[in-house]
């Protein structure tokens, strides 16, 4: 019950918030790394940064718009984006983006042609 009630108390706190932020921002920079197969020393190697250096990052210690920024350059995903949504929103998207890649990942093989062609062959209601 302390626990839920310091929670309670500090979630208006811009110091809270600012470390959630910083934390859910590492976590998604580690997930969108690990889907592109980059490992911490891959990616330092692309930023021309130590390491420790990257330890750092995804440790949430040392962000920035800025870091961020050389972070998805570095991943070749300059087509991502920061957003502010609400928490309860958030789960439906990582539940989304979940089904997303796990569809990608299962019909990536498959061709646009491939499917046309497959809808020709459906026979149609005379």
């Amino acid at each position: 019950m302390l626990l839920r009630t310091l929670k309670k108390n500090l979630q208006g706190n811009a110091d809270y918030i600012y470390e959630k932020l910083k934390f859910d921002i590492s976590e998604e920079l580690a997930k969108l790394m690990k889907q592109k197969g980059i490992t911490k020393k891959e990616l330092a190697h692309r930023m021309g940064v130590s390491p420790a250096y990257v330890t750092k990052i995804f440790s949430a210690e040392n962000i920035s718009l800025k870091v961020i920024a050389k972070v998805l350059s570095a991943l070749e995903a300059d087509n991502y984006t920061l957003k502010l949504i609400p928490e309860d929103k958030s789960l439906l998207i990582d539940e989304l983006d979940k089904w997303y890649y796990s569809f990608k990942k299962t019909y990536r093989y498959i061709q646009p042609e491939e499917i046309e062609n497959e809808i020709k062959e459906i026979p149609t209601a005379a």
